[in-house]
C-alpha cells in the first residue's frame, strides 16, 4: 500500500474505533477467564495451590509467566502504533529470560543427580505441551486482533511479542493446575511450550500484519 492508498483508506474509514489498550481489555479479560475455566473443570486446580503459591521454589512459575504476559503485552500495544518500533524495548523480556536460566542452573545443581532426570521429566510433561498451547489460542488472537486494528511497522516483531504474551498468560493459567514444582521442569517444558506458540505466532505476525 502506498502513501496515497493509505491516506484514502484513512480517509474513508469513518468509523470509531476503540483504543487499543482498550481492545486488549476489552479481549482479554474473557479470553483468560475462559482459560481459567477450561483449567478448573478439565484439569482442576491443584489440591495445594495456596500453599504452593507461597513456596519459594514453586512461585516463580506465575511470577515469571505473569510478568512475561504482561511485559510482551505493553510491547503490543507500544507496536500496534506506526511508530512503536522506534521506542519499544526488549530488554525486560531478556531480563526475564535470565531470571528463568538462573533458576534451571540453580535447580540442577541443587537437586541429587539421581534425581535430575525424574525432576525434569516429570508426571505432566505431555499434558503441559498440549495446555498451554491450547490455553494460548484466545489470548494470542486478542492481542493479534489488537495489532491488526493497529498500525505496526514491524510486523515480525509484532508476532513474536504477541505469541510471548499469550502464551505467557496461558502458562501462568496452567500453573494453577501444575503439580511440578522444580525449575528443571517448568523452565524447561514451560519454556518449550512457550517458544512453541511464539513461533506460530511471529509467522502468521509476519504476513498478516504487513501492510
Amino acid at each position: 500500500m502506498n502513501t496515497d492508498d493509505l491516506i484514502r483508506a484513512l480517509a474513508a474509514d469513518t468509523s470509531r474505533k476503540h483504543a487499543p489498550r482498550t481492545t486488549l481489555l476489552l479481549g482479554m479479560i474473557p479470553s483468560l477467564s475462559i482459560a481459567v475455566l477450561a483449567v478448573w473443570l478439565v484439569l482442576g486446580f491443584r489440591a495445594d495451590l495456596l500453599a504452593a503459591m507461597t513456596t519459594p521454589v514453586s512461585v516463580p512459575r506465575l511470577v515469571l509467566t505473569g510478568l512475561l504476559g504482561i511485559v510482551a503485552s505493553r510491547l503490543v500495544l507500544r507496536l500496534a502504533r506506526p511508530e512503536g518500533e522506534q521506542s519499544a524495548r526488549f530488554w525486560p523480556l531478556g531480563c526475564i529470560g535470565i531470571v528463568a536460566l538462573g533458576l534451571l542452573v540453580w535447580a540442577f545443581l541443587t537437586t541429587p543427580p539421581d534425581a535430575v532426570q525424574m525432576a525434569v521429566v516429570g508426571k505432566t510433561m505431555t499434558t503441559c505441551l498440549i495446555a498451554i498451547p491450547l490455553l494460548s489460542v484466545l489470548p494470542v488472537a486478542t492481542l493479534h486482533h489488537v495489532l491488526r486494528n493497529g498500525a505496526p511497522t514491524a510486523p515480525l516483531r509484532a508476532g513474536f511479542v504477541a505469541g510471548l504474551a499469550g502464551s505467557g498468560f496461558a502458562a501462568a493459567v496452567y500453573a494453577l493446575y501444575c503439580i511440578e514444582d522444580s525449575p528443571l521442569f517448568y523452565v524447561t517444558w514451560y519454556g518449550l511450550a512457550i517458544m512453541g506458540v511464539t513461533a506460530v505466532s511471529t509467522a502468521i505476525g509476519a504476513r498478516s500484519f504487513r501492510w
